[in-house]
């Protein structure tokens, strides 16, 4: 079952591929950021990171799923 999440994100990812790696980068800059400075800082930012990181491992692991 899970095996078919992946494989449906997958596909999301290879017609969404160039938006991904920005998205990952520009938040986990943030979050770095927004605990450096405050110590109350939301994890928002942080859980956009780690989805946008499954994105993109589950985009590039969807082909061994065969």
């Amino acid at each position: 079952m899970l095996i078919g999440v992946m494989k449906g994100i997958g596909i999301f990812y290879y017609w969404t591929w160039f938006v991904w790696p920005f998205i990952f980068v520009f938040s986990t800059v943030y979050a770095i950021a927004s605990m450096v400075k405050d110590e109350n800082a939301s994890m928002m930012s942080c859980i956009v990171s780690s989805i946008s990181l499954l994105i993109i491992l589950a985009g590039v692991a969807s082909p061994a799923f065969n």
